[in-house]
């Protein structure tokens, strides 16, 4: 091999995870519709991480599930005991990347979430991807989309998933939605203006994908980020949060869950996205959803 042959070749990064130990992806399922949607939301976020899957159910042993898995690739690990704190332990286990659980148990639940996917979204110190009750088999994730609240300047969100799209070829789209009360200050000015800020938005909070898509509204955003999954056809949203769904925390997180078309990929300030990507933790604060 020539010199230069082999300077180009130490030009060209390793996948992520690549000399480093195997990581692994959880999905945690239970009998009842939802189990096929967490097991292929699972696999999907597995082939973005360069991560192996392994399927969990806590409870007795059931077939139907371990043939479910098994369609997968993958094999079913089958616990006793409480279902939160069996999760919990898996979780903590070193090679564990990020955890994919269904919101609820059934799409006619009175709750939106889970008291179990409530307690375990709070508690796991990994990547959460919660499966909403109604969301779509999501097979492979090329586009994900990154809601931003506009009273908050920071976007440590917006920097982290950009992290996951470096080298990942995964499209970006930014929704930042105000209310009247917060608009930014171009919001009267010309369309060179909003074009303007609009670029010096994205180079400030998402320099690692500078080809994301910025879309801005006003009003709800409950309504405006459905508008735009539908609009946009992703396959991921992802939320920083501060893990309190007390009160009434979490709006944007709460809906998301309950609603949302396509998985939800939730991290915070100690939940952070460089696991699944093999590199360093950004720097700067956690931007956080209200």
């Amino acid at each position: 091999m020539s010199s230069s042959d082999a300077r180009e070749l130490d030009t060209i990064a390793p996948p992520a995870g690549f000399g480093l130990k195997s990581l692994r992806v959880i999905a945690a399922i239970t009998d009842d519709g939802v189990a096929p949607a967490v097991l292929a939301g699972a696999d999907a976020i597995a082939e973005m991480a360069c991560a192996d899957t392994e399927a969990l159910h806590v409870g007795h042993e059931n077939p139907v599930l371990g043939q479910a898995a098994r369609e997968l690739g993958m094999t079913l690990r089958t616990l006793a005991g409480n279902a939160v704190e069996a999760i919990l332990d898996a979780c903590a286990a070193e090679d564990v990347a990020a955890l994919v659980i269904g919101a609820r148990a059934s799409s006619v639940a009175a709750r939106a979430v889970g008291a179990t996917t409530s307690s375990l979204i709070t508690m796991v110190d990994k990547p959460v991807v919660v499966v909403p009750p109604n969301a779509r088999v999501v097979r492979r994730i090329e586009r994900v989309l990154v809601p931003m609240n506009g009273t908050t300047p920071d976007g440590a969100a917006l920097r982290q998933v950009t992290q996951l799209a470096l080298g990942l070829k995964l499209e970006v789209v930014v929704a930042h939605v105000s209310d009247r009360l917060s608009l930014p200050a171009f919001s009267d000015h010309a369309p060179h203006e909003v074009r303007a800020w609009q670029e010096e938005f994205l180079a400030r909070h998402g320099p690692a994908a500078p080809d994301a898509r910025l879309e801005l509204r006003v009003g709800d955003a409950r309504e405006h980020l459905l508008e735009i999954l539908d609009r946009t056809g992703c396959e991921l949203v992802a939320l920083s949060w501060n893990r309190d769904l007390s009160g009434g925390h979490a709006e944007v997180v709460r809906s998301m869950m309950a609603e949302s078309p396509v998985p939800v990929l939730l991290t915070s300030r100690d939940r952070e996205l460089h696991a699944l990507v093999g590199t360093s933790s950004p720097s700067g604060p956690a931007y956080q959803m209200p």
